[in-house]
């Protein structure tokens, strides 16, 4: 009788803790995957803003925040700095001048991946501007 319980209540634990949808029915394959450090030339063109600042500032303001000093010694700007096509460009406000509609891409590095793509000047952070 033990023994009958026991099993009773593992299979009652075994299926509370299966999937109830194996099938993948009603399951949303319509959703699309966003990485939090890209902004895509498709969603730019869908935030119908003119400009790579005003398409940043709609799409992740995250990367326009200041992410504080990153050294007591360092004289470096709070904020990302912007590069476009693998140059510096300048501070956020370069962004105003990009129009959206040549941007292919954007993308936000932190300050170790900015350190390590382009120079220890940037521990800020900086944001990558790939145009067509």
């Amino acid at each position: 009788m033990l023994k009958r319980i026991s099993c009773a209540i593992a299979v009652a634990a075994l299926t509370a803790c299966a999937s109830t949808n194996s099938s993948g029915a009603g399951s949303n394959t319509g959703a699309v995957h966003r990485e939090s450090n890209v902004i895509t030339q498709e969603e730019i063109a869908a935030s119908m803003e003119s400009n790579a600042y005003d398409a940043v500032a709609r799409l992740r303001p995250l990367f326009l925040k200041t992410r504080g000093r990153t050294s007591i010694n360092a004289q470096g700007d709070e904020h990302a700095t912007v590069f476009v096509d693998g140059q510096r460009y300048g501070d956020l406000n370069a962004l105003k001048s990009i129009v959206a509609n040549q941007i292919h891409v954007i993308r936000y590095f932190s300050g170790p991946e900015a350190v390590t793509k382009f120079g220890m000047e940037y521990g800020s952070g900086a944001i990558e501007v790939l145009t067509r």
